[in-house]
């Protein structure tokens, strides 16, 4: 059994919907285990949250800004092999990990644009890192067919995942945990739709 830890801040009136991403996603991939959590989970059970982390193939977060669980976090998920964290404090950010790719690094083989603002995550200014992060998030998607698919796959695959999450809805979670068994934990999907209200046809199944 695999399974994916998901904890999102400021969204406790989301977490039902979450949680019903989460059994869609099981449905379709038995073998998937999608554990919900808010922020104020962190304070009202940290011992189950800790537990969950402890064997969680994939850490995911996102608005998760407080710093005293920002450093809770950062402890307990920075060995977790697949790290996505989205819109949240920098220092949680910063672990961010899909294959080869990390926040910060540089690939070859990269269109300008891409390398500039990728270049902004390794300014020493908290401020450009931010910068460069929301502009990565902003015209990154956009961007997706000039990115050379074999040599930044996993790239890609980051930009393909955040585009579900934003869309946002059961459906496109549950499609994002898809996307994450089938392309990282060797799991399969027997088909996983594009994103619904989005950006069309930036898919998963490519």
């Amino acid at each position: 059994m695999k399974s994916i830890v998901l904890i999102v801040g400021f969204e406790t009136f989301n977490r039902n919907l979450y949680r019903q991403s989460g059994l869609l996603a099981s449905s379709k991939c038995p073998d998937l285990e999608v554990k919900v959590f808010s922020d104020k989970s962190l304070t009202s059970e940290p011992e189950i949250v800790e537990q969950a982390l402890a064997t969680a193939d994939v850490f995911f977060a996102s608005l998760i800004f407080d710093y005293d669980q920002v450093t809770w976090l950062r402890q307990r998920a920075a060995q977790i092999p697949i790290r996505l964290v989205f819109e949240s404090a920098l220092e949680l950010m910063s672990l961010t990990r899909l294959g080869e790719f990390a926040i910060g690094d540089k690939p070859k083989g990269m269109p300008k644009p891409i390398q500039f603002i990728l270049s902004k995550f390794s300014s020493g200014k908290e401020e450009d890192k931010l910068a460069g992060y929301l502009s990565f998030l902003k015209t990154g998607p956009k961007l997706l067919k000039f990115i050379p698919a074999k040599k930044v796959q996993d790239l890609r695959n980051w930009l393909i995942i955040y585009g579900y999450w934003n869309a946002g809805g059961t459906e496109n979670v549950a499609a994002m945990c898809w996307v994450i068994a089938q392309k990282y934990l060797g799991l399969k999907v027997r088909e996983i739709p594009e994103v619904i209200g989005l950006f069309g046809n930036c898919y998963a199944n490519n």
